[in-house]
């Protein structure tokens, strides 16, 4: 069960000291609305199911689950839940979210009791600021994140999130459906490389670090056979 400590004060908390490599991630209880009105738990998404999100500008929409989410419903993990008058978000400190009146993204270890964060007015379309009144520190079942195709911040608990930073995420609006189009299998080999931990995709599949060297091993094969399935089909 959770073990709540509360954080009062104008200083961030900084309860759980963030890495780089510290998986941006949400618990399994935690909750999206799906394109039929329905809260679902995280635990439960799929790839290719809409949930709501927002655009940077504020606007309510939805936007589709990549199969490059994450998911790992067996991790137990660190969170910090950040709680307004309405809405209680629970993320890893690294998590980004949207904060303050400029939406700033910040990790959830930067933000401050007194700050704004910003929450979904499905009623109004859009999102709208709300001061972020205790922080607490809990230990929660399961790390997942959901990845958004076309780059909308996934609203989690009713609070907008963001899963990495703004130009990462404005460079996967396109890269992410080209990749899972074409090859999603390199594409998560190349995810592999860069990170020292195993990935724990939504689909279930775990994809433990590789080098670059088996990455470039893996994209000549895969070009080897396409090539040769292009001649067969020529000669025909």
């Amino acid at each position: 069960s959770p073990t709540p400590e509360p954080c009062r004060g104008a200083e961030p908390c900084k309860y759980v000291d963030p890495q780089p490599t510290d998986p941006p991630c949400f618990p399994s209880s935690a909750t999206v609305q799906r394109a039929d009105g329905e809260t679902a738990p995280l635990s439960s998404l799929s790839a290719g199911d809409s949930i709501l999100a927002a655009a940077a500008d504020g606007t309510l929409g939805f936007d589709v689950v990549s199969s490059f989410s994450l998911a790992d419903p067996s991790a137990k993990a660190a969170f910090l839940s950040l709680t307004t008058a309405t809405a209680t978000v629970t993320l890893t400190p690294t998590h980004k979210l949207p904060a303050g009146p400029a939406k700033a993204l910040k990790q959830a270890s930067e933000v401050a009791v007194g700050e704004t964060v910003w929450i979904a007015s499905p009623a109004a379309g859009t999102l709208v600021q709300a001061p972020v009144l205790k922080i607490t520190k809990v230990v929660a079942d399961g790390l997942h994140s959901p990845l958004t195709m076309h780059g909308g911040w996934p609203v989690v608990d009713g609070v907008a999130t963001s899963y990495n930073s703004p130009a990462v995420v404005a460079r996967n609006k396109y890269l992410v459906p080209l990749v899972e189009s074409v090859c999603p299998t390199l594409g998560r080999l190349v995810v592999a490389a860069v990170n020292p931990k195993p990935m724990h995709y939504i689909d279930g599949e775990v994809v433990e670090p590789i080098s670059l060297l088996e990455v470039a091993a893996a994209v000549a094969v895969t070009a080897a056979a396409t090539l040769g399935v292009r001649k067969i089909t020529a000669r025909k």
